[in-house]
């Protein structure tokens, strides 16, 4: 479907009075030859925590008077309405009785051989819509509806200034009235230009999530990607365990929907996941019996126990880890001591993480312990998070965004699921009819590019691949046997699982 074109100079969105059972209303000539008039009213009330202008809703709360619910009359043209918007399509048709009132005063007018996009606005038939706002919570939608409408006819936005509030109530009432293609095509040029606010706040991640509503909606694809890896990476209020949940957090971008809000709180405990599980498996194989360090010396052993001392040392220092006495009481009492989940910036925390010093026992030892090994696990970790971390969209086939999701499909019911077969000698059975758990090979995925499709062992040596594995080895050299883990559960990753 195209994009209106531009009309020849008309005179825009005039505003005089109309009267209807009695009553005068605000009239909007979006075109004064437009021959159907919508009656909406813009349902309000003390929930709202937007408006536009930016200050008429603490105005209206400074002078202690109540937030009104205006009701407006938009002329406009029938035909270009129903073209670009199939909510109006359905609306008009003449099954329902919107169409049916339609149909029969344009015949009526017609009968009576009067031209219908000449008469006045009160020999017009009148389709009434009552726009209850709990996407929003925005006082002055009317403004933008005017906007949208205007779009939608070929002019340009009046409202001004053209903030971050009313590009994203423009949106919401696009796609709200299927107004959002002719809208996009409209305002690529000033959403490419438009500057969101960047701050470390509440207002900063409102600005954000606005930012990913707005550039789902509007063909927007690297953008998007990019927004949405910088949510994942930052965090959201929304995802701890004290959950902001106000009146301000009601809004449609502090939940985005379409399954994103979900999306982007997964993708962030996977990579939380992933980075706690290289200072897990390295203290797990520092604290066993088995020699790390490979120089031969009679040092050798004395290494392997200074090591894992220092690494214990430098992550409870960061508060990356938690040293948890044995406990009188089991995990599900109240009084179960259970560590902080990590609520911080990725970023940042990779950063904590690089500062991990060359810890060595002597000048003898000098390439052993954790830094060799994390360092170039966190470089794979970022160029991962760099290429593949942002959700991608692609096109649905009825034309609207999709997104291919991490979240794995629902675990099968009990009744279809495998039942276990346990072999061994009671003290190390396994499970063979179990399937075997995806891990991520750091040894066999660095020397090959990243976006290559092929798996090693059920993962993908992909972005998607490395953050969404059961289990992951970083270890690069070959071990001598397989590390036992006797840490048991004395050593806790501050990272939520």
């Amino acid at each position: 479907m195209t994009a209106p074109k531009t009309a020849t100079p008309e005179p825009s969105a005039v505003v005089t009075t109309i009267k209807i059972d009695g009553t005068e209303y605000p009239l909007v000539e979006i075109r004064s030859t437009g021959d159907v008039l919508l009656d909406v009213h813009f349902m309000n009330d003390s929930e709202c925590t937007k408006s536009i202008p930016k200050d008429a809703l603490r105005s209206l709360r400074t002078k202690k008077l109540p937030i009104p619910s205006p009701r407006i009359i938009y002329r406009v043209k029938l035909d270009t309405i129903k073209k670009y918007s199939e909510f109006f399509q359905i609306l008009l048709k003449p099954q329902f009785s919107e169409g049916i009132e339609v149909a029969r005063a344009l015949a009526a007018l017609q009968t009576s051989n009067q031209d219908a996009t000449k008469v006045e606005a009160d020999k017009l038939p009148v389709v009434k819509i009552v726009d209850e706002d709990g996407a929003t919570k925005t006082f002055g939608r009317e403004l933008i509806f005017k906007d949208m409408l205007n779009i939608v006819h070929g002019s340009d936005p009046v409202t001004s200034p053209f903030n971050t509030q009313c590009i994203v109530t423009l949106i919401v009432l696009a796609d709200r009235y299927g107004f959002i293609a002719p809208v996009s095509r409209h305002m690529q040029k000033t959403l490419n230009a438009h500057k969101y606010p960047v701050t470390l706040d509440k207002n900063g991640e409102e600005a954000l999530r606005q930012k990913i509503l707005i550039q789902f909606h509007t063909d927007q694809g690297m953008r998007f990607a990019n927004a949405t890896k910088d949510l994942i990476l930052r965090g959201s209020l929304r995802w701890s365990d004290t959950a902001e949940n106000g009146v301000e957090f009601q809004t449609i971008w502090w939940d985005l929907p379409y399954g994103l809000e979900a999306e982007l709180a997964f993708r962030r405990a996977c990579v939380l996941r992933t980075i706690a599980s290289i200072q897990d498996q390295f203290l797990q194989i520092y604290s066993s019996k088995d020699r790390q360090c490979k120089l031969g010396y009679d040092s050798s052993s004395s290494c392997d126990s200074f090591q894992l001392g220092e690494m214990i040392k430098f992550l409870t220092k960061k508060g990356l880890l938690s040293l948890v006495s044995f406990q009188a009481v089991s995990p599900y009492d109240p009084d179960y001591s259970w560590p902080e989940a990590y609520q911080g910036d990725i970023e940042l925390l990779i950063g904590i993480l690089r500062q991990c010093p060359t810890y060595q026992i002597d000048s003898n030892h000098g390439h052993c312990g954790l830094r060799n090994k994390l360092l170039p696990a966190l470089d794979f970790i970022r160029t991962c998070i760099d290429t593949g971390l942002g959700i991608r969209l692609s096109r649905s086939k009825t034309g609207g965004p999709v997104f291919e999701s991490w979240i794995p499909a629902q675990i099968p019911s009990r009744s279809s699921a495998k039942k276990a077969v346990w072999v061994g000698n009671g003290e190390d059975d396994v499970n063979v009819a179990a399937g075997k758990p995806k891990q991520f090979d750091f040894a066999q995925a660095r020397p090959r590019m990243l976006g290559s499709s092929n798996t090693d062992g059920g993962v993908e040596r992909t972005p998607r691949g490395l953050f969404t594995a059961e289990k992951w080895n970083w270890v690069t050299e070959p071990e001598t046997s397989s590390g036992r883990n006797v840490l048991g559960g004395s050593f806790m990753t501050s990272i939520s699982r």
